[in-house]
C-alpha cells in the first residue's frame, strides 16, 4: 500500500483495510533543515513553482511522510484581494525566519470586499496551480497532494481586514461582519475548485482563528460552520483544521460536512475521540503532536510516545497540531513516521 491509498483510505475510516496509521502534514511542512538541503529557501519557495513543489515533497522523501501539502503559508487568499504582502526580502540573511505577512489591512473597519477577477491568474494562484501539476506529474497515485486554504472568517479577520475592528463588530454588529462573509465565500469556493481542478487530492481548510479561544460556540454556529459547510459541500474530499482549543467545538466540526477533522494537543484525543464517536462513529480525527513541544523540541523519545499514545487513544491519521516550526529537526520528523509505523500497525 502506498501514501496515497493509504492516506485516502484513512480518511474514508476504512482502518481495517490500512497496512499502518498514515503520517502527514495537514498544513506547512516546511523547516529550515529542509530548505537547506534542497537549496530552496524564503522568499524563493512561497513564488517559485518548481522550488514550491520540490521543498513541499522534502518531508515525504527524506522522512517518509504520506502527505505533500502547499502552500507555506496564510496570506495568500488576502493577496488575492488584493492585501500588499511582505515577503521580508530583506531580512533573508537574517538569522530568524520570516513568514509572509500583510503590510497593512485592508481596511481599518469592516466593509465588503471587491470580488477578484479571474481567480486562477490572479496573485500566487498560478504559482500554486502550476506547483500542483509538478507534483502531480511525479507523485500522482503515490503520494496525495494537499493544498490548504484559509477560509473567510480567518482569512478575513486576521489577513484582510483589521482584526480588532472584525472582532469589535462581532459584538457590536455580527450581522455586518456576516454580509461581508457571505459576499467573499464565492471566491473562496472557486479558489478551492482551482486547486482541485488542477490535481489537489485534498484541501485543507486551515480555520486557524475559530477556535474557542477566538469565538464562542455560539459563534462558530453563526459565523463559521455555514461557510464550512457550503465550501465541503462544493468540494470532494477536505480536512478541517483548527489549531487552538476545539473540544467544546467538535461536535460542529463534525457537521461542517468535512472528509475529516484536525485537532492539536490542546485536548486529548482520547476526549476528542468520545466527543466525535457519539456525533459519528468512526469518524476521521487527525492530529495531534504539538508543533512546538514535540517535534521542535522534544526528543525522538518523547515524540515516540506522543505518537503510541495518539494511536492507543484513537487518532486515525497521526500529524502535527499545526504547522511546523521552521527551526523543527528533521530527526524529530523521522522519529514521527517511524514511531507511526511502529505503533500504527493494522493487526489481522
Amino acid at each position: 500500500m502506498n501514501s496515497y491509498d493509504r492516506v485516502m483510505t484513512a480518511l474514508k475510516g476504512n482502518k481495517e483495510e490500512l497496512d499502518y496509521v498514515p503520517c502527514i502534514s495537514t498544513t506547512s511542512s516546511c523547516t529550515l533543515e529542509l530548505m537547506e538541503r534542497f537549496n530552496c529557501k524564503w522568499p524563493d519557495i512561497h513564488r517559485d513553482p518548481e522550488k514550491m513543489a520540490r521543498i513541499a515533497s522534502a518531508a515525504h522523501r527524506v522522512c517518509g511522510l504520506d502527505m505533500i501539502t502547499i502552500p507555506f503559508d496564510m496570506v495568500v487568499e488576502a493577496e488575492l484581494f488584493g492585501v500588499s504582502i511582505d515577503f521580508h526580502e530583506d531580512k533573508i540573511d537574517s538569522k530568524y525566519s520570516y513568514w509572509p505577512t500583510r503590510r497593512k489591512p485592508l481596511s481599518k473597519t469592516v466593509v465588503p470586499l471587491i470580488p477578484p477577477e479571474n481567480i486562477p491568474q490572479q496573485g500566487r494562484v498560478p504559482t500554486i496551480v502550476k506547483a500542483i501539476k509538478i507534483l502531480k506529474e511525479e507523485f500522482g497515485g503515490k503520494v496525495p497532494i494537499n493544498v490548504h486554504l484559509v477560509p473567510p472568517f480567518t482569512s478575513i479577520s486576521y489577513y484582510i481586514l483589521d482584526t480588532a475592528s472584525f472582532f469589535l463588530s462581532l459584538v457590536r454588529g455580527p450581522e455586518k461582519v456576516k454580509t461581508v462573509l457571505d459576499e467573499a465565500l464565492p471566491i473562496y469556493i472557486e479558489l478551492a475548485k482551482t486547486y482541485s481542478e488542477a490535481g489537489a487530492d485534498t484541501i485543507t481548510l486551515h480555520e486557524m482563528g475559530a477556535s474557542t479561544k477566538t469565538i464562542n460556540p455560539i459563534q462558530f454556529e453563526d459565523l463559521v460552520k455555514p461557510y464550512i459547510k457550503r465550501m465541503t459541500q462544493n468540494l470532494e474530499t477536505t480536512i478541517l483544521n483548527i489549531c487552538g482549543p476545539t473540544i467544546p467545538l467538535l461536535k460542529q466540526m463534525v457537521e461542517c460536512g468535512a472528509t475529516a477533522i484536525a485537532v492539536d494537543e490542546t485536548g486529548t484525543m482520547r476526549e476528542a475521540r468520545s466527543i466525535v464517536d457519539k456525533a459519528k462513529p468512526g469518524y476521521p480525527i487527525i492530529g495531534n503532536l504539538s508543533p512546538k513541544n514535540h517535534l521542535a523540541e522534544g526528543t525522538p523519545e518523547q515524540i515516540s510516545e506522543a505518537v503510541k499514545n495518539a494511536i492507543q487513544d484513537g487518532v486515525n491519521l497521526v500529524a502535527p497540531g499545526c504547522d511546523l516550526v521552521l527551526e523543527t529537526p528533521t530527526i524529530n520528523l523521522c522519529a514521527m513516521v517511524e514511531a507511526t509505523r511502529k505503533y500504527g500497525a493494522i493487526k489481522r
